[in-house]
């Protein structure tokens, strides 16, 4: 008899915050793990290309107009590393802002749940 009474109410408050603190942690554990991926694409050094080959220190690459078939740009492989890694890291800044955006979601909800949860 007294299992059923406490089955009530109880249980299902006990219930609600449980999936809670699953979500709160997938979505702590997916922004951690998403912003530590972008981190690793700013902190990575790019080779330098020249289309899909890559450069060595002191090659030169020459881009060429399809159309007319003469060259365009000439370009060293610092230019080119450098304009692979500015690429990086602006891609690599917005992994982190999306990965902080799901830990920070986390805990929002986290805080959301407790507050709910004190005021009930």
């Amino acid at each position: 008899m007294a299992s059923v009474a406490m089955t009530g109410k109880a249980m299902g408050k006990a219930g609600e915050w449980g999936c809670v603190s699953i979500v709160v942690l997938v979505l702590l554990t997916a922004g951690l793990w998403v912003g530590l991926v972008g981190k690793d694409m700013i902190a990575d050094e790019p080779p330098a290309l020249c289309g899909s080959r890559v450069m060595e220190e002191g090659q030169t690459c020459e881009r060429y107009s399809r159309s007319t078939g003469k060259t365009t740009d000439t370009f060293g492989a610092e230019e080119a590393a450098d304009q692979q890694d500015t690429a990086k890291d602006f891609f690599g800044w917005i992994v982190v802002a999306i990965g902080s955006s799901l830990a920070l979601a986390g805990v929002g909800i986290a805080v959301l749940a407790v507050k709910h949860r004190n005021e009930a």
